[in-house]
C-alpha cells in the first residue's frame, strides 16, 4: 500500500491519489448510462483507490448513493439500496486495520432540493461524536495529519451559522460546473482559503477532444505543492454514437496508460477503474517512499 509507505511530512495535495467518479455505480439503475465502475466500493479498496466520489440523496433520515436519478445498491440484483452508512463501516475496518492509510471523501449532494440543510444533517448523523475519526480542517494536510483518518473534501455547502467554516472538511463547494462542449480549458475553484486548486471536469467532450486537447494537456502542465491542488476527471460522458459510458473509458484510459505520469501531478479520477490503472496512479508516488 503506498500511502503507509510515504513520508509524513509529503502534503496530501502532492499525492497521486487514484479516485473513482461516481464510486458507487458498480450496481445502479440505467446501466448504459450512470455506471460508471464494475468494481464495487470493496473491491476499489484492495485494489488502491484512495479518493471517492459520493453522490448522496437524502430520504427520511437516511442517507442514500445515487448517480443523479439513478440509485445505487449494494448487490446485482439490487434489493437493496447502498447506504452512506454501509460505507462508512466499510471504510470505518480499513482504515482500522491500515491505520497508515488514509482515504479522500468528495462528498456532494446530487440529487434533492435540501442543499442548505443537507450539510448539517450529513454531519449531525456521520461526523458528529466522531470527530476523531475525520480530518475536518479546511486546510492541505500533510500525511502524518490525516493518517488512519477519513478526509472530507466538502462539495456540498454548509447551512449558514452551521460550525465554523474551517471545521468543515476542505471547501470544494464552490466548483462550477464544466459541462461545455467545446471549451478545454480546467478552471479554478472559489473562495479557497490557505490554498489554490484548479479543476479539470470537462465531462461532455467528445472523446479524441478530451485526451487530446483537455486532459492531456493538463496533466502536464500540473505541478502540485503544499498550496497548490489539481484535480482531473480523465472521464467524458459523451457518448458517441449512442454508445455506453464504458466506451469512452476504454478509449481514454488506453491512453491514460500510455501516459508517462510525473510524481505531484494530483488527484486523478477515473471511469471503469481496474488495478492496472489504479497502480498505475500510485506506483507515480515512488520516488517519495522511505
Amino acid at each position: 500500500m503506498i500511502i503507509s509507505r510515504l513520508k509524513d511530512d509529503v502534503y496530501l495535495s502532492t499525492v497521486n491519489l487514484a479516485g473513482t467518479h461516481d464510486s458507487a455505480t458498480a450496481f445502479v439503475d440505467m446501466e448504459k448510462v450512470c455506471r460508471c465502475q464494475k468494481l464495487t466500493i470493496a473491491e476499489q479498496l484492495q485494489v488502491g483507490v484512495r479518493l471517492f466520489d459520493i453522490r448522496l440523496y437524502r430520504k427520511g433520515g437516511e442517507f442514500y448513493l445515487c448517480h443523479a436519478i439513478a440509485d445505487c445498491y449494494e448487490e446485482e440484483e439490487k434489493a437493496n439500496k447502498l447506504s452512506f452508512g454501509t460505507l462508512l463501516s466499510l471504510f470505518s475496518t480499513f482504515l482500522e486495520e491500515n491505520p497508515r492509510e488514509t482515504l479522500v471523501l468528495s462528498i456532494k449532494l446530487d440529487r434533492g432540493i435540501q442543499n442548505k440543510a443537507f450539510f448539517s444533517a450529513f454531519y449531525n448523523k456521520y461526523i458528529a461524536g466522531n470527530e476523531e475519526k475525520w480530518y475536518l480542517k479546511n486546510e492541505n494536510p500533510t500525511l502524518a495529519e490525516c493518517r488512519g483518518r477519513l478526509v472530507l473534501m466538502r462539495r456540498c455547502k454548509r447551512k449558514i451559522s452551521f460550525l465554523e467554516r474551517e471545521n468543515c472538511g476542505i471547501d470544494f463547494s464552490f466548483w462550477k460546473d464544466q459541462a461545455s462542449k467545446r471549451r478545454c480549458r480546467p478552471l479554478a475553484l472559489r473562495r479557497t482559503v490557505s490554498y489554490k486548486a484548479m479543476i479539470q471536469d470537462r465531462y461532455t467532450l467528445p472523446y479524441k477532444t478530451k485526451w487530446e486537447g483537455c486532459a492531456k494537456p493538463f496533466l502536464d502542465s500540473c505541478r502540485t505543492s503544499e498550496k497548490d491542488f489539481a484535480v482531473h476527471f480523465i472521464s467524458t460522458a459523451n457518448r458517441e454514437k449512442g454508445a455506453d459510458i464504458q466506451k469512452g473509458a476504454d478509449i481514454i484510459n488506453g491512453e491514460f496508460m500510455k501516459y508517462p505520469l510525473r510524481k505531484g501531478t494530483g488527484w486523478i479520477f477515473v471511469d471503469f477503474a481496474d488495478e492496472k490503472i489504479i497502480s498505475k496512479i500510485m506506483n507515480s508516488n515512488t520516488e517519495e517512499i522511505l
